[in-house]
């Protein structure tokens, strides 16, 4: 399998990008020797600003790179995931000889081990060296394609950061030795595998045993899930796995969730600082600066009220001054935190401080003002 970067140009299809559209372009492939076909989906907001995105590589991208685009716009248009860029290879007359393996060392060899060095060095350096990426990348596939992708994990250094892995044809030595590979693995990693109740027989067995070997790895490096999707078949499965996958891999982007209010949260001697992990991460992993979503604020002073921490109110306060300056959470905590130590006078005075700024989610000046005559009415001036 050749691993060295080969010279290749693209020819484009199109005149002027249309960003909410899906972009055909023909590549000339020198690795392959012959041309192939690429969607491309760029974010709607792609020409509005120097944001950087994350990428996805949908194998099957004949049939398949619809619905992940199609899922990508909705969740991204609702802050669930980050906006990214969406790369579909089509395979249609080449699906055979691009999944072509060895039988003996069951790798990758001749057409396919072309195929694997098509996209690790001719597909994915054309989107970084003419796109703002973020050094996030995922690769999705169904059956064939799917065991395909998971071939990128045994390189030293995985080139995707999450793999989505539907109704794999899961190659026999294959399980082993990416188990092997996840428990050592030092990069963070995301492992999304899925199959349904009336799956073909073969594939729902093969699922179920890779699953008996990755569940089985001990890394907090690997993020690992298994899903059989009952009343569904080898492909109207895939329609409800690819929301599903999304969500997982890009867990740590959205708002906080059920699970990670319970995990994280609930278990955390200070909630705020947990907030503020949670944010680090996202620019970290994505390097996205996403400003703390109000509806986590929220959500972590719920923690802070189950768990009765209320000097975090203090720190809370901080980062959402910094977050929402204007709004008129940073007072609304700040009156929390007195109102809980026993000190109605200061609640008093920050709630009435918050009078004229903005809103923040279900939170104005008004609700502020009440509570503070309320304390009025209670304790008096």
């Amino acid at each position: 399998m050749k691993f060295a970067l080969l010279l290749f140009f693209f020819s484009f299809a199109f005149q002027t990008p249309s960003y909410s559209q899906t972009q055909y372009i023909e590549v000339n492939s020198s690795i392959l020797k012959e041309t192939r076909q690429i969607k491309l989906q760029l974010p709607r907001n792609y020409d509005s600003g120097k944001k950087k995105y994350p990428v996805v590589i949908v194998l099957d991208g004949d049939y398949l790179f619809e619905p992940f685009a199609g899922n990508i716009d909705y969740l991204s248009y609702w802050e669930i995931i980050p906006e990214s860029i969406v790369v579909g290879i089509n395979q249609a007359g080449f699906r055979e000889q691009d999944g072509n393996i060895d039988p003996g060392s069951e790798l990758p060899s001749t057409t396919g081990g072309d195929f694997f060095d098509f996209i690790a060095y001719e597909v994915l350096s054309y989107i970084e060296d003419n796109f703002r990426t973020a050094p996030f990348t995922i690769i999705g596939g169904l059956d064939d394609m799917a065991n395909f992708s998971s071939f990128y994990l045994l390189k030293e250094k995985s080139l995707f950061n999450g793999f989505m892995s539907l109704s794999p044809d899961i190659s026999p030595k294959l399980p082993e030795r990416l188990k092997r590979k996840l428990n050592k693995i030092y990069q963070k990693i995301w492992y999304y595998l899925a199959t349904s109740e009336h799956d073909i027989p073969e594939l729902k067995t093969k699922a179920k045993t890779l699953d008996s070997y990755l569940s089985d790895c001990d890394n907090p490096n690997l993020k690992y899930t298994y899903r059989v999707f009952e009343n569904a078949d080898h492909f109207s499965f895939v329609a409800h796995a690819i929301p599903r996958a999304l969500l997982f891999i890009f867990s740590t982007y959205g708002p906080i969730s059920e699970l990670e209010y319970e995990t994280d949260f609930l278990t955390a001697k200070s909630p705020s600082n947990t907030l503020e992990d949670k944010y680090l991460l996202i620019q970290e992993l994505y390097t996205i600066e996403v400003p703390i979503r109000i509806v986590d604020f929220l959500k972590t002073a719920e923690a802070i009220e189950e768990l009765e921490v209320w000097e975090d109110y203090q720190h809370l306060s901080k980062l959402a001054r910094k977050a929402t300056s204007g709004t008129v959470l940073h007072n609304y905590f700040q009156g929390l935190y007195f109102e809980k130590i026993g000190d109605p006078k200061r609640a008093i005075k920050e709630y009435q401080s918050a009078y004229g700024l903005k809103n923040a989610g279900h939170l104005n000046s008004d609700v502020l003002l009440s509570k503070a005559d309320e304390l009025k009415r209670i304790y008096g001036n």
